[in-house]
């Protein structure tokens, strides 16, 4: 049985896979003098014996082969502490955890851009809940770092992501995957340090053993 490398889920990147079917299809137009074609296979890792497909498909005009899997690839895993903000988060708070998962499903699917409005969207929503709706973008994340939530650095951070996601939605740009990746790396940090960073602390404080007075001290 033919083998090829494509990335498992569940084993996380590049893996050894059996390829347990497969069909191409070809097409052209010679007035337009284009031509293309599309392979479907079957694949089973391995390693941990996942099925997926791979769709690949290629169009002369392209200079490389676009590739999808379903189900879609997960090249980056959501961070560690995702799974605490239901618990965390106040009611009036679930907006985070719903517009993370959007966004993830997003960046899985190769759409970079969506991702990026949803990040910025994001970030306005989390302002306005912790600073009120100052009027202007310019005044939120100025009261947001006022009230403590950001250092001036984040701050800076946060005004390029808002740029970004302003030039996604209204300047046709389309922001490279890697650039999104390091878009939301500082988002999550934002939402890890707002939403959860204090009830962490809280608990850290209560099993500090409190400092015994010295005799006359």
């Amino acid at each position: 049985m033919p083998t090829t490398k494509a990335h498992c889920n569940t084993c996380g990147g590049e893996r050894n896979h059996d390829i347990l079917h497969s069909e191409r299809t070809t097409w052209s137009d010679d007035d337009q003098s284009i031509s293309g074609s599309d392979k479907y296979e079957t694949l089973k890792c391995c390693g941990c014996e996942a099925i997926k497909l791979r769709h690949t498909s290629y169009f002369s005009e392209d200079d490389e082969a676009r590739v999808y899997y379903f189900p879609p690839s997960i090249f980056r895993r959501s961070p560690e502490w995702f799974s605490d903000l239901w618990i965390e988060l106040k009611t009036e708070d679930e907006f985070v955890e719903a517009l993370l998962k959007e966004i993830y499903v997003a960046l899985q699917n190769n759409l970079p851009s969506l991702a990026t409005m949803g990040v910025r969207a994001l970030l306005e929503k989390i302002m306005i809940s912790r600073a009120g709706d100052q009027g202007t973008f310019a005044k939120n994340i100025a009261e947001f770092e006022k009230l403590g939530h950001v250092s001036k650095l984040q701050r800076e951070r946060l005004e390029t992501i808002l740029d970004v996601g302003h030039a996604a939605i209204h300047r046709s740009y389309t922001p490279k995957v890697k650039e999104v990746v390091t878009l939301l790396d500082i988002t999550e940090h934002i939402v890890e340090s707002v939403f959860l960073h204090e009830a962490k602390i809280e608990e850290l404080r209560k099993k500090v053993p409190a400092r015994v007075k010295s005799i006359g001290g």
